[in-house]
């Protein structure tokens, strides 16, 4: 569902810049440009120190729940902004956002696979995870789209909602079980054997 409401937010960027936010057709490809950069910027920055972050209490639920609603409130800074300025101002809260969601979800996807034995097998359900929703939100835009009399702003709302669906499809877990390997990595990135 997180990612979900980022390809909400990709795919139909250019038709709200021209759309919502009055930018000439001949302009696009630059906003689009300066949103992702502005976006990537964050993202670049975010995930390794939210990441360090998430290892040190080894609580993982927590930073993803706030990485929803940093991207929620992106997303709601898109959707009612004005002009050009604020979309560039929410892709950069985006980007925060969603690189500390990338960065603690992969960790704690990693803390919860069952066991080694089907690593590749769960991990192949995560990547259809991460690829599914752009091919869903094409499908579904049309009809969000239709029921909000073709506001990009309502679209932008829902993907909102869309990642707090996912932060709270990540509550009920319980606890992470860390696989049963005699090997690990230290924080020098050498492998030590374990005991």
């Amino acid at each position: 569902m997180f990612v979900m409401a980022y390809a909400f937010l990709v795919t139909y960027q250019a038709y709200y810049l021209i759309d919502e936010a009055g930018v000439l057709e001949g302009e696009v490809a630059h906003e689009v440009y300066l949103g992702t950069l502005a976006q990537s910027v964050v993202l670049v920055i975010a995930s390794p120190v939210t990441g360090r972050w998430s290892d040190r209490p080894q609580r993982r639920k927590v930073f993803v729940v706030a990485a929803a609603v940093i991207y929620v409130a992106a997303l709601f800074i898109i959707a009612t902004a004005s002009g050009g300025g604020g979309y560039l101002f929410g892709m950069g809260i985006g980007g925060l956002g969603f690189g500390m969601y990338m960065a603690v979800d992969l960790a704690l996807v990693v803390d919860v696979l069952p066991d080694t034995g089907s690593a590749a097998k769960d991990l192949g359900v995560l990547n259809i995870a991460g690829a599914l929703p752009f091919a869903l939100a094409p499908a579904l835009a049309p009809v969000v789209l239709g029921a909000g009399e073709n506001s990009y702003s309502t679209l932008y709302l829902v993907a909102g909602t869309c990642a707090l669906l996912g932060a709270a499809a990540i509550i009920p877990v319980r606890r992470a079980r860390r696989w049963g390997t005699p090997w690990t990595l230290d924080h020098r990135c050498h492998v030590r054997r374990r005991g």
